[in-house]
């Protein structure tokens, strides 16, 4: 397993299928990654009453060009990050 950036979540693009709400692909280490299925779908909504302890997260564990990858959306943020490669 593959922590990304010693632990620290990295920004990412994601191509989106809108009718199927899955990923297409992504963008990472200046290379697109098709996203051949996702595997895994959970959320993590806690700290809501706090602006400093607020953590909303749509998580999506995916295979892309045979390699697993976890991805979340910072809903707060409104941004995609990869938090780890398998």
């Amino acid at each position: 397993m593959t922590k990304v950036a010693q632990g620290l979540p990295t920004p990412i693009t994601v191509a989106w299928r809108p009718l199927t709400r899955a990923p297409k692909a992504f963008q990472w280490h200046d290379r697109r990654w098709r996203v051949e299925r996702v595997l895994q779908r959970w959320s993590i909504d806690t700290g809501w009453w706090s602006d400093e302890l607020r953590v909303d997260r749509r998580y999506l564990r995916v295979v892309a060009e045979g390699r697993v990858f976890d991805l979340f959306f910072d809903r707060p943020r409104r941004r995609w990050f990869l938090e780890r490669a398998l």
